[in-house]
């Protein structure tokens, strides 16, 4: 499912809404791939009131595992596992907020920023 409308009031920097969006995608792809049943994604970038909304929920196998708050891979190459920090850096910097949670089932991150 893909649901997306005009974010022309969004004041960001084009890298920056690359990184949130590909982080965002990249992780529920990679979540996807591990599951051996039902693999579904959901994204929506929306404007609702004067909020800008990114919210990607997927399918999951495993629950995640966080150390000392964060979220942690289970790859072992450098640089992975970085990337919801890196999400919600730039999030904070636009005076933002993110929203994760997980059931045993789906992955639910959303981002909201003032528009």
């Amino acid at each position: 499912m893909l649901k997306v409308n005009d974010l022309s009031g969004l004041n960001m920097e084009d890298q920056d809404i690359v990184v949130i969006l590909s982080n965002m995608l990249n992780n529920a792809i990679e979540a996807c791939e591990k599951c051996t049943g039902k693999r579904i994604i959901k994204v929506k970038t929306v404007k609702e009131g004067g909020t800008i909304i990114f919210s990607v929920i997927n399918t999951i196998q495993e629950i995640p595992q966080i150390i000392d708050g964060r979220y942690r891979t289970t790859k072992e190459e450098q640089f992975h596992g970085m990337g919801i920090e890196n999400v919600k850096e730039i999030v904070n910097n636009y005076g933002g907020t993110c929203a994760i949670r997980y059931d045993k089932e789906q992955f639910y991150f959303v981002v909201y920023l003032s528009e």
